[in-house]
């Protein structure tokens, strides 16, 4: 953080001095994304563009990237993105992230069509193509994807992660799980080694000294909604039922809070202090301007699905003390192969490895089992299983927990055009279902070889993982 703050200085500095400086624009941009002021970002690299940068397609996708990842506005990215291919139609990460603007927007043939358009353009880089295999439900082991995607095997988590899911989809799933051992394999061997055990004992020893967040004294109409808990539990899912609702309005998988926390000397393995009165006001103060950020309309209730606020809870009730809590939760099993069947990012170390996934779903189990005792006004769990399986009578009850009247509209959510940035992308774009309910059982027995009869239980077993 301090080299981003010398950085920013630095390159304010050489603006003040040369204004027309379109490179020192350009990096004043860079580091301005990277310190989270984003709006800054947008003008910092804005200006580069006009005062005439050279390679000025660079900048455009980079603006194009504050748009959609920190800004949630897909619009305006892929507006940028177009105007970056009208200079250079073979910018391979121009046409990379706009086929990702078009996945996360449900369009399905634009992003086929320039997922496979990415592949041409860089044939030695697996990633388009396993992107492509999850936007094309055609695709089988027959077709030349497929091929080039074994021809890359051998290095690659993406090739193989592409081949897992295709194997999968013919019902081959022996073979989908050698696929998908070894896919991990290889991001396992790139991560350092997940401190397990030390770390979930860490986390509850921390929670048992927790002072409780006070109850507000009155309720807000306009509370803010988190969505948490363990990654692949039908957080995404959960949010776009919340999204076709005209009361509420989706942040997504926000970083306000792990920025904050980050900010008070923490993060995930070390949660950090718990802010003071100024630096609750000066939180709230934030968290008002990043919903002006987000274009948030007064009298809309936003839903921020961040998973791993889950362990950010007591910073969160601390700073909005107003805000209402939603677990997401799934059967343990499902929740374990689908994580291992996705690729996380490298600090969920976890996600590489069986036993760890299911020590991390214990944590997880466990920090729910905390909150909900110490706070069943303000936090509220929802199954995975209760929504696909009886989804109006469970959302009833959710949304009269939460003071919202009952919408039918939020039962055609996959209907929405909005946009969707997580590995779920597509699920959300199918009426509920039950299908994915007991998904573990074709991996029965590569998991019984693993868990033995702790595979029956309702509660992952805790093991002692590196």
């Amino acid at each position: 953080m301090n080299n981003t703050r010398q950085q920013l200085a630095h390159w304010q500095a050489q603006l003040a001095a040369d204004a027309n400086n379109a490179t020192a624009w350009f990096n004043f941009g860079w580091w301005s994304n990277r310190a989270g002021f984003f709006p800054q970002a947008v003008q910092a690299y804005e200006e580069s563009i006009a005062r005439g940068i050279s390679d000025p397609e660079e900048a455009m996708s980079n603006l194009a990237s504050v748009y959609s990842e920190r800004l949630a506005n897909t619009s305006m990215a892929a507006q940028w993105l177009d105007r970056a291919l009208e200079i250079r139609p073979d910018y391979y990460q121009a046409v990379f992230n706009r086929a990702h603007i078009a996945e996360q927007t449900g369009d399905r043939d634009l992003a086929c069509q320039l997922f496979a358009r990415a592949a041409t353009l860089s044939p030695e880089d697996p990633s388009a193509l396993a992107r492509l295999v999850e936007a094309d439900p055609t695709l089988t082991m027959a077709s030349e994807v497929a091929q080039k995607l074994t021809e890359l095997a051998a290095a690659h988590a993406d090739a193989l992660m592409g081949l897992y899911r295709l194997q999968e989809r013919e019902g081959h799933y022996a073979k989908a799980w050698e696929r998908l051992v070894q896919a991990n394999e290889v991001d396992r061997l790139k991560q350092p080694p997940w401190p397990g055990s030390k770390w979930r004992d860490q986390i509850m020893n921390q929670l048992q000294t927790q002072l409780i967040p006070v109850a507000p004294a009155a309720s807000n109409d306009n509370a803010p909604v988190f969505i948490l808990g363990m990654f692949r539990t039908g957080s995404t899912l959960l949010e776009q039922i919340f999204a076709a609702h005209p009361r509420f309005q989706p942040l997504g998988e926000s970083e306000f809070w792990p920025r904050e926390v980050h900010s008070l000397g923490g993060g995930m393995i070390k949660p950090g202090s718990r802010p003071n009165g100024t630096q609750q006001a000066e939180s709230h103060a934030r968290w008002r301007e990043h919903l002006s950020e987000r274009c948030v309309s007064d009298g809309v209730r936003v839903t921020d699905k961040r998973p791993d606020n889950l362990f950010h809870i007591a910073t969160i009730l601390d700073v909005l003390p107003d805000a209402k809590i939603l677990i997401s939760e799934r059967d343990w099993r499902d929740t374990l192969v689908s994580v291992y069947g996705t690729r996380l990012h490298p600090q969920h170390g976890y996600a590489t490895e069986p036993a760890a996934i299911a020590d991390h779903i214990r944590l997880c189990q466990q920090i729910a089992d905390f909150w909900t005792e110490a706070l069943p006004d303000r936090i509220q769990r929802v199954s995975y299983e209760a929504l696909v399986e009886d989804p109006e009578s469970t959302l009833q009850e959710l949304f009269a927990w939460l003071g919202e009247r009952w919408d039918p509209a939020c039962l055609e959510f996959h209907k929405l055009n909005n946009s969707v940035r997580t590995a779920s992308v597509w699920q959300v774009r199918a009426p509920l279902s039950t299908d994915r309910k007991g998904r573990w059982r074709r991996y029965e027995v590569p998991l019984r070889e693993r868990f033995g009869a702790a595979l029956d239980e309702s509660l992952p077993p805790k093991l002692s993982v590196r």
